[in-house]
C-alpha cells in the first residue's frame, strides 16, 4: 500500500496519549498525506448531536460562521442534504461524497452561501463513536472544485483510520506534556494606540480562540475584538507603558490550556517619517507536543515504520523492556532495532538520539517584576526580554 507510512504514523500519532485538543490539529494535518484535501474539519457534538466546538482547517470567518450555526445547522441545511443531527445519531460511519454530488446540492442556498465563499466543493465525512456507539463528533474533509470527487478508495481508507481515532480521542496519558517550536506558525495581531484589533494575519483569529478558550459555534460567530482576548489588552498595557520610542524590550507572554502552548511576543511598532500612530505589534506561537514534532521528523527519516516507531519510543524515555512489551516481540528483537537505527542515523547511543531531536524554544517564561504576579489569564506567564 503506497500509503503504508502515512497511515502509521497516523496510528502512532492516535496512540501518543494525547487530548482531543492536542491530537485532532495534528490529525487533520497528517490526514493530506493519506487523503488529499484542501481543508479538514473535527466537530465534536453534545449528547443531542448538536456541534458543541470545533477545530477547522485554515481561517475562521466570522460572518459564515455566524450564518451557518443561525440559519443552517440543523435548520435549513435539510433542503439539501440529511441534518446534521439526524447523521449523528444514525448508524452511518462513512458518509459518501456521491451522496451531495448533484445539482439540487449544488443549487441549494447551503451551497451558496456557506461551501462555496470557502471554495468547498466535495465532502468525505466519518462520523467516530466512542464506548456503546455514542457519537463523538465527526471528522470532515473537503475538496475543491477542481480537486475531483473523493473515490471508494478514498472511502475505504478512511473507514479504516476511523477506529484509530476513536482510540485516540478516549484515551489520554497523565504524563506531563512537552512543547516545542513547530517552525514559521506564529500569527499576526496589531493593535491601535487604544488596543484595539487593525490588523489580523489569516488564521491569527483562530489562534486567539484557541488560545483563550475553544471554537465553539457561539465564539467563532463574533467579530473579534480585544475585549474578548484579555492577554492582548495585557501585553498593549505593558507596551504602553515603556518609556519613549526607544528601542525597549519586547514583551512575552505564555498561555497554557487544553489547547497547548501560546507564546506571545508584543513591541512597539514606530511608523515611518511620522506617516501614522505607533501600533503593538504582537506575534503568537501555538507550539505543538514534542512528541508530535518528533513524529514529524522520524517520517522524514530513512527509518523503516517499525524503526520509526522503536524511535518514537526511545525519545519518549522507554525502556528496550517496555519497546519489547509494547510490541509484543523479544528483547533481542528490540535491540536488533535499536542497532540498525543508531547505524542508519549514525548515532551510538539513546543520549545522541535524544540530542539529534532536542530542538525547541526552550524554556518556558517566567514571570518577572514587569508583568503582574497574576495577570488574572489562567496559565499565564510573562516577561520582559
Amino acid at each position: 500500500m503506497k500509503n503504508a507510512a502515512a497511515i502509521a504514523y497516523i496510528r502512532e500519532l492516535c496512540a501518543l496519549g494525547l487530548t482531543g485538543e492536542l491530537l485532532i490539529p495534528a490529525l487533520l494535518e497528517a490526514l493530506h498525506r493519506v487523503i488529499p484535501s484542501a481543508r479538514n474539519l473535527f466537530d465534536w457534538v453534545n449528547a443531542d448531536g448538536s456541534i458543541s466546538r470545533y477545530y477547522f482547517e485554515g481561517p475562521i470567518d466570522p460572518d459564515l460562521a455566524r450564518l451557518y450555526f443561525e440559519e443552517f445547522h440543523n435548520k435549513r441545511e435539510a433542503e439539501a442534504m440529511p441534518r446534521y443531527v439526524d447523521v449523528i445519531h444514525s448508524s452511518a460511519t462513512i458518509r459518501s461524497a456521491e451522496e451531495l454530488n448533484h445539482q439540487r446540492f449544488f443549487d441549494s442556498a447551503l451551497y451558496s452561501e456557506i461551501w462555496r465563499p470557502q471554495r468547498l466543493h466535495y465532502r468525505l465525512e466519518a462520523i467516530v463513536r466512542g464506548r456503546h456507539g455514542r457519537a463523538i463528533g465527526s471528522l470532515v474533509l473537503y475538496r475543491e472544485k477542481g480537486d475531483g470527487i473523493f473515490s471508494r478508495v478514498d472511502e475505504e481508507t478512511l473507514a479504516t483510520l476511523v477506529p484509530y481515532v476513536a482510540h485516540g480521542l478516549q484515551q489520554s496519558s497523565a504524563e506531563p506534556v512537552d512543547f516545542a517550536s513547530a517552525g514559521s506558525r506564529a500569527v499576526l495581531v496589531n493593535l491601535d494606540a487604544l488596543g484595539r484589533i487593525v490588523h489580523l494575519s489569516r488564521n491569527a483569529y483562530k489562534v486567539l480562540l484557541l488560545a483563550h478558550g475553544d471554537i465553539s459555534p457561539a465564539s467563532a460567530a463574533r467579530a473579534p475584538t480585544s475585549e474578548d482576548f484579555p492577554t492582548l489588552g495585557l501585553l498593549h498595557r505593558q507596551i504602553a507603558r515603556a518609556p519613549g520610542p526607544g528601542p525597549e524590550a519586547p514583551c512575552t507572554l505564555t498561555l497554557n490550556n487544553a489547547w497547548g502552548r501560546f507564546d506571545f511576543r508584543a513591541e512597539r511598532l514606530s511608523a515611518v517619517s511620522g506617516a501614522g500612530p505607533a501600533l503593538t505589534g504582537i506575534t503568537i506561537e501555538h507550539l505543538v507536543p514534542r512528541e508530535v514534532r518528533d513524529l514529524d521528523a522520524l517520517a522524514g527519516s530513512a527509518l523503516s515504520i517499525t524503526q520509526q516507531k522503536v524511535c518514537a519510543m526511545l525519545l519518549r524515555g522507554w525502556s528496550q523492556a517496555r519497546i519489547a512489551a509494547h510490541l509484543g516481540v523479544s528483547a533481542t528483537t528490540v535491540t536488533d532495532h535499536i542497532r540498525k537505527i543508531y547505524r542508519k542515523l549514525d548515532l551510538h547511543s539513546a543520549d545522541e538520539l535524544r540530542a539529534r531531536f532536542a530542538r525547541g524554544p526552550g524554556t518556558p517564561a517566567r514571570t518577572a517584576s514587569s508583568l503582574p504576579q497574576n495577570p488574572g489569564i489562567p496559565g499565564a506567564t510573562g516577561r520582559n526580554r
